[in-house]
Parts: structure tokens; C-alpha cells; sequence
């Protein structure tokens, strides 16, 4: 990804606030940098990890959506595709 230009660096996303509220379980922690640059980013994580996504869902977290992309199936693409419009249901704060 990084030689085909994809990966953009993000200077400096720790989010104190975050890692506050966030348990100290390692399901949670091996991920909390994707909830960082979900913040600092286009508050989106596509991730099959169901156990970090309900660990993270802290108040720090409440706009960030957690898209299972099994679970959506083809629809994950298509909203994607169509401009990633926040979506109620999949953000952190409503689990």
C-alpha cells in the first residue's frame, strides 16, 4: 500500500481523551490506534473485529463509524463508493 501511494502518514493522532475511556484489554488496545486515526481522519474503521469494536465504544468514540464489512456485504463498497456519508447505526456511540 505504502509503495503504490495509498498510505498517507498522520502526524501525532494519540488522543489522550481516548485512551483514557478506552480499557486496558488487549483487544482494545491492539486497536485503539485505528480509532486515533479514525478521529484525526474521516471517522471511519472497517474492521471484522466485533470484540475491540464494543470495547472501544467510549464516549471519546461516539462519531466513529465501526463497519463490519462481512456484515454489511456489498454495501459497505457502494457507500464507499458513493462518499461515505455518516451513517447513524455504525458509529460507536450508538452500540
Amino acid at each position: 500500500m505504502t509503495s503504490k501511494g495509498k498510505v498517507e502518514a498522520i502526524p501525532h493522532i494519540e488522543n489522550e481523551q481516548l485512551r483514557a475511556e478506552a480499557p486496558g484489554t488487549r483487544s482494545a488496545q491492539k486497536d485503539l490506534h485505528l480509532v486515533e486515526a479514525a478521529l484525526a481522519t474521516d471517522r471511519i474503521v472497517i474492521s471484522l473485529d466485533e470484540t475491540a469494536r464494543v470495547e472501544l465504544s467510549v464516549p471519546a468514540a461516539a462519531e466513529v463509524m465501526w463497519v463490519h464489512p462481512v456484515d454489511e456485504g456489498g454495501h459497505v463498497v457502494y457507500w464507499l463508493n458513493k462518499g461515505a456519508e455518516p451513517v447513524d447505526a455504525w458509529k460507536l456511540g450508538q452500540r
